[in-house]
């Protein structure tokens, strides 16, 4: 059964008009021609897309050029917007600097420029060492990050960077969130997305190791201590350490007890005799 062929159209490059625009064609390096010097403005785009704009592109020993399909300006502006949105490209335009976020429309201006996707700052560049204008008593919120950050670099900061910049902090453990806000908040909620410095967890007691508990007679005690350089030095770096308890004779007058106590307070001023039954024990 034979079947009619469809129509296939052919149009020229300088003719045809574009009726989407893949975003990360506006990347930069992407095209060749539609970046200078690293930026690309909005009054550049326009004209790169116009209809007629031609390129030319090097190859080995020869030149080739090429014409760019026109795009019409609602294309344009949607492709732009969503490769802001996307992360693809920066947007600096007047007082609004848009990164990862929605592009109000009044920002597609010709004045307007697209730069490349700035760099996360580091936690460390969000504490109030770093920021101190931001900060107070300990706390802060990302509307004033925002404002601080922008101050200290000398232009307008876009909110997605302080976002995802501040989740990357939160989630490092260099900072904590203590109320509202969130990585999904826009700009217009960043005052509600309130931080802290965390507080360091109270050490955990290290528990007692066990000892070797034994009576000594006192030349024993005396054999010991001259033995102690050699039992520092067999255990350097592992907190040797010796718990000393002292037993008279229950029987012994006060005066013999005071004399004694009095002794041993000049070695360790909490050091006091116990008294003991002599006959339950045996000692020297």
């Amino acid at each position: 059964q034979a079947q009619s062929d469809p129509t296939l159209e052919v149009v020229l490059p300088h003719k045809a008009t574009l009726s989407n625009l893949p975003t990360h064609l506006l990347a930069p390096a992407a095209l060749p021609g539609l970046w200078e010097d690293g930026r690309l403005t909005l009054a550049a785009a326009r004209r790169y897309f116009s209809g007629a704009h031609t390129v030319t592109v090097a190859h080995d020993g020869w030149d080739e050029q090429f014409a760019i399909p026109g795009c019409a300006e609602e294309t344009l502006q949607a492709a732009l917007a969503c490769a802001v949105a996307a992360g693809t490209v920066w947007l600096v335009s007047g007082p609004t600097s848009c990164w990862k976020e929605e592009v109000p429309a009044s920002a597609l201006r010709d004045e307007g420029e697209l730069l490349s996707p700035p760099p996360l700052v580091a936690p460390q560049e969000l504490t109030p060492e770093a920021l101190p204008d931001a900060w107070q008593n300990g706390e802060t919120n990302a509307a004033a990050i925002v404002r601080a950050l922008s101050q200290k670099q000398g232009a307008a900061v876009p909110w997605g960077l302080v976002r995802d910049s501040l989740g990357d902090a939160v989630r490092g453990r260099w900072l904590e969130t203590s109320g509202g806000g969130g990585e999904e908040v826009e700009f217009d909620r960043a005052g509600a997305w309130r931080l802290r410095t965390p507080e360091l967890d109270s050490p955990v007691p290290r528990p007692e190791p066990p000892a070797a508990n034994v009576e000594l007679a006192a030349h024993q005690v005396q054999d010991l201590a001259e033995s102690i350089p050699q039992l520092l030095a067999a255990s350097a770096g592992h907190g040797l350490h010796f718990r000393l308890g002292v037993a008279l004779d229950a029987t012994a007058p006060q005066a013999v007890r005071r004399e004694v106590d009095g002794l041993l307070g000049e070695v360790v001023p909490t050091l006091k005799s116990d008294s003991r039954n002599p006959s339950s024990t045996s000692g020297g």
